[in-house]
Protein backbone atom coordinates (compact mmCIF):
# COMPACT_ATOMS: atom_id res chain seq x y z
CA UNK A 1 0.00 0.00 0.00
CA UNK A 2 2.52 1.96 0.76
CA UNK A 3 3.85 1.76 -2.61
CA UNK A 4 1.30 2.56 -4.19
CA UNK A 5 0.86 5.72 -2.32
CA UNK A 6 4.13 6.41 -3.25
CA UNK A 7 3.26 6.20 -6.71
CA UNK A 8 0.22 8.17 -6.46
CA UNK A 9 1.77 10.81 -5.00
CA UNK A 10 4.78 10.50 -7.51
CA UNK A 11 1.97 10.60 -10.32
CA UNK A 12 -0.01 14.13 -8.69
CA UNK A 13 3.31 15.72 -8.03
CA UNK A 14 4.30 15.04 -12.04
CA UNK A 15 0.58 16.41 -12.84
CA UNK A 16 0.69 19.72 -10.67
CA UNK A 17 4.17 20.13 -11.69
CA UNK A 18 3.05 20.12 -15.90
CA UNK A 19 0.28 22.15 -14.57
CA UNK A 20 2.32 24.74 -13.45
CA UNK A 21 4.55 24.73 -16.30
CA UNK A 22 1.90 25.12 -18.41
CA UNK A 23 0.20 27.54 -16.70
CA UNK A 24 3.88 29.44 -16.53
CA UNK A 25 3.45 29.04 -20.30
CA UNK A 26 0.29 30.39 -20.94
CA UNK A 27 1.14 33.67 -18.66
CA UNK A 28 4.34 34.17 -20.47
CA UNK A 29 3.02 33.94 -23.70
CA UNK A 30 4.32 34.35 -26.68
CA UNK A 31 7.93 33.49 -25.59
CA UNK A 32 9.06 32.94 -29.37
CA UNK A 33 7.78 34.69 -32.78
CA UNK A 34 4.31 34.14 -33.57
CA UNK A 35 3.11 32.46 -37.43
CA UNK A 36 0.63 34.61 -39.25
CA UNK A 37 -1.41 32.77 -41.78
CA UNK A 38 -2.70 34.89 -44.43
CA UNK A 39 -4.88 32.73 -46.67
CA UNK A 40 -3.79 34.96 -50.11
CA UNK A 41 -1.27 35.68 -51.98
CA UNK A 42 1.37 38.53 -51.38
CA UNK A 43 -0.17 42.16 -52.60
CA UNK A 44 -3.58 41.13 -52.14
CA UNK A 45 -6.22 42.52 -49.72
CA UNK A 46 -5.71 40.17 -46.84
CA UNK A 47 -1.84 39.94 -47.42
CA UNK A 48 -1.83 43.98 -47.13
CA UNK A 49 -3.92 44.10 -44.17
CA UNK A 50 -2.64 40.70 -42.51
CA UNK A 51 0.99 42.65 -42.81
CA UNK A 52 -0.81 46.17 -41.04
CA UNK A 53 -2.26 44.30 -38.21
CA UNK A 54 0.92 42.01 -37.72
CA UNK A 55 3.30 44.92 -37.35
CA UNK A 56 1.26 46.65 -35.21
CA UNK A 57 0.64 43.57 -33.04
CA UNK A 58 4.01 42.54 -32.39
CA UNK A 59 5.83 45.37 -30.13
CA UNK A 60 2.67 44.69 -28.28
CA UNK A 61 3.45 40.78 -28.02
CA UNK A 62 7.19 41.24 -27.55
CA UNK A 63 7.49 39.09 -30.28
CA UNK A 64 8.19 39.09 -34.12
CA UNK A 65 4.60 37.95 -36.41
CA UNK A 66 6.12 36.31 -39.67
CA UNK A 67 3.64 36.44 -42.27
CA UNK A 68 3.32 33.03 -44.41
CA UNK A 69 1.02 33.29 -47.47
CA UNK A 70 -0.82 29.75 -47.78
CA UNK A 71 -3.88 30.93 -50.76
CA UNK A 72 -7.43 29.21 -50.16
CA UNK A 73 -8.44 25.89 -48.47
CA UNK A 74 -4.55 24.72 -47.40
CA UNK A 75 -3.81 27.91 -45.62
CA UNK A 76 -6.50 27.56 -43.49
CA UNK A 77 -6.22 23.68 -43.24
CA UNK A 78 -2.30 23.90 -42.11
CA UNK A 79 -3.64 26.27 -39.15
CA UNK A 80 -6.39 23.91 -38.31
CA UNK A 81 -3.62 21.09 -37.99
CA UNK A 82 -1.36 23.22 -36.06
CA UNK A 83 -0.59 22.81 -32.20
CA UNK A 84 -2.99 25.24 -30.24
CA UNK A 85 -0.41 27.29 -28.24
CA UNK A 86 -1.14 30.45 -29.94
CA UNK A 87 2.20 30.23 -32.38
CA UNK A 88 -0.05 29.83 -35.49
CA UNK A 89 -2.51 32.19 -35.95
CA UNK A 90 -4.67 32.70 -39.52
CA UNK A 91 -6.39 34.98 -41.33
CA UNK A 92 -10.47 34.78 -41.61
CA UNK A 93 -12.75 36.84 -43.26
CA UNK A 94 -15.90 36.65 -44.92
CA UNK A 95 -14.51 35.13 -48.12
CA UNK A 96 -12.97 32.17 -46.89
CA UNK A 97 -15.51 31.16 -43.81
CA UNK A 98 -18.86 32.60 -44.88
CA UNK A 99 -19.06 33.14 -48.50
CA UNK A 100 -17.24 29.91 -50.01
CA UNK A 101 -18.58 27.10 -47.98
CA UNK A 102 -21.72 28.14 -50.02
CA UNK A 103 -20.58 27.75 -53.46
CA UNK A 104 -17.76 25.54 -53.82
CA UNK A 105 -17.48 21.75 -51.23
CA UNK A 106 -14.45 22.48 -49.06
CA UNK A 107 -13.11 20.23 -46.41
CA UNK A 108 -13.50 22.35 -43.72
CA UNK A 109 -16.15 23.41 -41.08
CA UNK A 110 -15.93 27.24 -41.00
CA UNK A 111 -17.87 27.61 -37.68
CA UNK A 112 -16.50 24.94 -35.48
CA UNK A 113 -12.83 24.07 -36.92
CA UNK A 114 -11.24 27.27 -35.50
CA UNK A 115 -11.64 29.30 -32.60
CA UNK A 116 -12.55 33.08 -33.06
CA UNK A 117 -9.67 35.05 -31.48
CA UNK A 118 -11.62 38.94 -32.85
CA UNK A 119 -11.99 41.09 -35.62
CA UNK A 120 -9.08 43.74 -36.94
CA UNK A 121 -10.52 45.05 -40.04
CA UNK A 122 -13.69 46.21 -41.97
CA UNK A 123 -13.27 46.23 -45.80
CA UNK A 124 -15.58 47.83 -48.47
CA UNK A 125 -16.35 46.30 -51.78
CA UNK A 126 -14.84 49.05 -55.01
CA UNK A 127 -16.08 48.34 -58.35
CA UNK A 128 -13.42 49.43 -60.76
CA UNK A 129 -12.19 49.34 -63.91
CA UNK A 130 -9.85 49.66 -66.74
CA UNK A 131 -9.57 53.69 -67.65
CA UNK A 132 -9.78 52.89 -71.39
CA UNK A 133 -13.27 51.39 -70.93
CA UNK A 134 -15.60 54.05 -71.84
CA UNK A 135 -17.66 53.82 -68.77
CA UNK A 136 -17.81 56.36 -66.33
CA UNK A 137 -20.47 55.18 -63.96
CA UNK A 138 -22.16 52.25 -62.80
CA UNK A 139 -24.84 52.30 -65.69
CA UNK A 140 -22.48 53.20 -68.58
CA UNK A 141 -20.88 49.89 -67.42
CA UNK A 142 -24.26 47.98 -67.38
CA UNK A 143 -24.94 49.01 -71.07
CA UNK A 144 -21.74 48.25 -72.25
CA UNK A 145 -22.27 44.65 -70.94
CA UNK A 146 -25.56 44.49 -71.85
CA UNK A 147 -24.65 45.68 -75.89
CA UNK A 148 -22.06 43.25 -75.96
CA UNK A 149 -23.01 40.34 -74.06
CA UNK A 150 -20.37 37.65 -73.41
CA UNK A 151 -17.29 39.96 -73.83
CA UNK A 152 -16.38 41.99 -71.03
CA UNK A 153 -14.53 40.19 -68.59
CA UNK A 154 -14.31 40.69 -65.03
CA UNK A 155 -11.88 39.57 -62.74
CA UNK A 156 -11.84 37.82 -59.14
CA UNK A 157 -8.98 36.73 -56.80
CA UNK A 158 -10.79 32.97 -57.45
CA UNK A 159 -13.98 31.18 -57.02
CA UNK A 160 -15.67 31.54 -54.23
CA UNK A 161 -13.51 34.78 -52.99
CA UNK A 162 -14.78 37.95 -51.30
CA UNK A 163 -15.04 39.38 -54.62
CA UNK A 164 -16.39 36.76 -56.69
CA UNK A 165 -19.47 36.36 -54.73
CA UNK A 166 -20.13 40.33 -54.70
CA UNK A 167 -19.30 40.98 -58.44
CA UNK A 168 -22.16 38.06 -58.62
CA UNK A 169 -24.59 39.66 -56.92
CA UNK A 170 -24.14 42.95 -58.97
CA UNK A 171 -24.43 40.16 -62.30
CA UNK A 172 -27.86 38.99 -60.99
CA UNK A 173 -29.10 42.57 -59.94
CA UNK A 174 -27.83 43.97 -62.91
CA UNK A 175 -29.09 41.12 -65.34
CA UNK A 176 -25.49 41.58 -67.40
CA UNK A 177 -23.69 38.61 -68.62
CA UNK A 178 -19.90 39.54 -68.55
CA UNK A 179 -17.08 36.87 -68.83
CA UNK A 180 -15.89 35.79 -65.09
CA UNK A 181 -12.44 34.88 -64.84
CA UNK A 182 -10.68 33.73 -61.73
CA UNK A 183 -7.28 34.43 -60.92
CA UNK A 184 -4.85 32.65 -58.98
CA UNK A 185 -5.16 35.22 -56.26
CA UNK A 186 -5.89 38.97 -55.59
CA UNK A 187 -2.48 40.92 -56.56
CA UNK A 188 -2.97 38.94 -60.33
CA UNK A 189 -6.76 40.15 -60.22
CA UNK A 190 -5.89 43.51 -59.83
CA UNK A 191 -3.32 43.83 -62.59
CA UNK A 192 -5.27 41.69 -64.97
CA UNK A 193 -7.56 45.10 -65.23
CA UNK A 194 -4.33 47.22 -65.16
CA UNK A 195 -3.15 45.67 -67.67
CA UNK A 196 -6.36 45.70 -69.83
CA UNK A 197 -6.62 41.79 -69.77
CA UNK A 198 -10.08 41.70 -68.01
CA UNK A 199 -12.20 45.35 -67.98
CA UNK A 200 -13.61 45.13 -64.28
CA UNK A 201 -13.36 43.64 -60.97
CA UNK A 202 -15.46 43.65 -57.82
CA UNK A 203 -13.17 43.72 -55.00
CA UNK A 204 -12.07 44.25 -51.13
CA UNK A 205 -10.89 47.66 -51.77
CA UNK A 206 -7.54 47.13 -50.01
CA UNK A 207 -5.08 46.72 -53.36
CA UNK A 208 -7.08 48.61 -55.54
CA UNK A 209 -7.06 52.00 -53.91
CA UNK A 210 -3.39 52.79 -54.56
CA UNK A 211 -4.01 51.90 -58.06
CA UNK A 212 -7.20 54.25 -58.25
CA UNK A 213 -5.33 56.89 -57.07
CA UNK A 214 -2.43 56.54 -59.82
CA UNK A 215 -4.95 56.43 -62.79
CA UNK A 216 -3.94 53.02 -63.39
CA UNK A 217 -7.76 51.94 -62.16
CA UNK A 218 -11.44 53.77 -62.32
CA UNK A 219 -13.48 53.53 -59.35
CA UNK A 220 -17.22 53.47 -60.44
CA UNK A 221 -19.07 53.07 -57.18
CA UNK A 222 -18.19 51.14 -53.74
CA UNK A 223 -20.67 48.59 -52.15
CA UNK A 224 -21.03 49.60 -48.57
CA UNK A 225 -24.40 51.22 -47.69
CA UNK A 226 -22.33 55.08 -47.41
CA UNK A 227 -19.24 56.56 -49.78
CA UNK A 228 -16.18 55.90 -47.98
CA UNK A 229 -14.21 58.78 -46.74
CA UNK A 230 -11.22 58.25 -48.78
CA UNK A 231 -13.44 58.62 -51.85
CA UNK A 232 -16.18 60.70 -51.14
CA UNK A 233 -17.21 61.43 -54.73
CA UNK A 234 -17.63 57.81 -55.62
CA UNK A 235 -20.94 57.07 -55.28
CA UNK A 236 -22.65 53.45 -53.85
CA UNK A 237 -23.88 50.77 -56.09
CA UNK A 238 -26.99 51.20 -54.24
CA UNK A 239 -27.13 55.17 -54.92
CA UNK A 240 -26.58 54.23 -58.75
CA UNK A 241 -29.73 52.48 -59.21
CA UNK A 242 -29.04 49.14 -57.51
CA UNK A 243 -30.50 49.92 -54.05
CA UNK A 244 -30.22 46.69 -51.26
CA UNK A 245 -26.69 45.90 -52.69
CA UNK A 246 -24.63 46.04 -49.76
CA UNK A 247 -21.26 44.18 -49.62
CA UNK A 248 -18.88 45.16 -46.90
CA UNK A 249 -16.30 42.73 -46.03
CA UNK A 250 -14.54 42.14 -42.58
CA UNK A 251 -11.33 40.33 -41.42
CA UNK A 252 -10.24 38.71 -37.69
CA UNK A 253 -8.10 36.43 -36.65
CA UNK A 254 -8.48 32.71 -35.57
CA UNK A 255 -6.42 30.26 -33.75
CA UNK A 256 -7.06 26.46 -33.81
CA UNK A 257 -9.35 24.41 -31.41
CA UNK A 258 -8.04 23.66 -27.95
CA UNK A 259 -5.86 27.13 -27.86
CA UNK A 260 -5.49 28.20 -24.08
CA UNK A 261 -7.99 31.14 -22.88
CA UNK A 262 -4.90 33.22 -21.53
CA UNK A 263 -3.49 32.94 -25.06
CA UNK A 264 -6.92 33.84 -27.03
CA UNK A 265 -7.51 37.20 -24.18
CA UNK A 266 -3.51 38.27 -24.79
CA UNK A 267 -4.01 38.08 -28.67
CA UNK A 268 -7.27 39.94 -28.54
CA UNK A 269 -5.76 42.79 -26.43
CA UNK A 270 -2.99 43.36 -28.59
CA UNK A 271 -5.62 43.63 -31.79
CA UNK A 272 -7.88 46.22 -29.72
CA UNK A 273 -4.65 48.07 -28.56
CA UNK A 274 -3.16 47.71 -32.74
CA UNK A 275 -6.00 49.48 -34.51
CA UNK A 276 -6.31 52.16 -31.94
CA UNK A 277 -2.47 53.04 -32.89
CA UNK A 278 -1.81 56.35 -35.44
CA UNK A 279 0.30 54.28 -37.77
CA UNK A 280 -1.97 51.43 -38.10
CA UNK A 281 -5.02 53.44 -38.43
CA UNK A 282 -2.92 55.96 -41.05
CA UNK A 283 -2.20 52.38 -43.28
CA UNK A 284 -5.41 51.45 -43.17
CA UNK A 285 -6.81 54.59 -44.32
CA UNK A 286 -4.47 54.64 -47.13
CA UNK A 287 -5.77 50.87 -48.21
CA UNK A 288 -9.20 52.77 -47.99
CA UNK A 289 -10.46 50.28 -45.12
CA UNK A 290 -10.92 50.50 -41.01
CA UNK A 291 -9.60 48.89 -38.04
CA UNK A 292 -11.98 47.61 -36.11
CA UNK A 293 -11.93 45.55 -33.31
CA UNK A 294 -14.44 43.03 -31.38
CA UNK A 295 -14.85 40.29 -28.54
CA UNK A 296 -14.07 36.79 -29.14
CA UNK A 297 -18.05 36.31 -28.65
CA UNK A 298 -18.78 39.27 -31.36
CA UNK A 299 -16.65 37.87 -34.18
CA UNK A 300 -17.91 34.71 -33.59
CA UNK A 301 -21.03 36.02 -34.09
CA UNK A 302 -20.84 38.06 -36.82
CA UNK A 303 -19.50 34.99 -38.62
CA UNK A 304 -22.62 33.22 -37.74
CA UNK A 305 -24.53 35.59 -39.19
CA UNK A 306 -23.12 36.26 -42.23
CA UNK A 307 -23.07 32.69 -42.41
CA UNK A 308 -26.48 31.80 -42.88
CA UNK A 309 -27.47 35.60 -44.60
CA UNK A 310 -24.92 34.88 -46.84
CA UNK A 311 -25.93 31.35 -47.72
CA UNK A 312 -29.37 32.39 -48.24
CA UNK A 313 -28.28 35.05 -50.68
CA UNK A 314 -26.10 32.81 -53.07
CA UNK A 315 -29.15 29.75 -53.05
CA UNK A 316 -31.92 32.37 -53.42
CA UNK A 317 -29.23 33.63 -56.49
CA UNK A 318 -28.25 30.66 -57.63
CA UNK A 319 -25.10 31.49 -57.54
CA UNK A 320 -22.46 28.47 -57.59
CA UNK A 321 -18.63 28.58 -58.40
CA UNK A 322 -17.66 26.86 -61.35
Amino acid sequence: MRHLSAKAAALTFAALAASATLARAQQDYPTRPVHFIATEVVGSATDIQARIIAKGMAPLLGQPIEIENIFGEPGLQKAIKSAPDGYTIVYGGAGTLAILPHIKKVSFDPLHDLTPVGRFVISPTLLAVNPSLPAHNVQELVALMKANPGTLKMSTAGAGTAGHFAGEMFIAMAGVKPVVVHYPGGGPAIEAVVNNDSQWTMAPIAGRLPHVRSGKLRALATGGTSRLPALPDVPTIAESGYPGYNSVGWAGIYVPNGTPQPVIDKLNAAIAKAVTLPEVKKEFAEQGVEGASSTQAEVAKMLQDDYARLGELARSMGIRAE
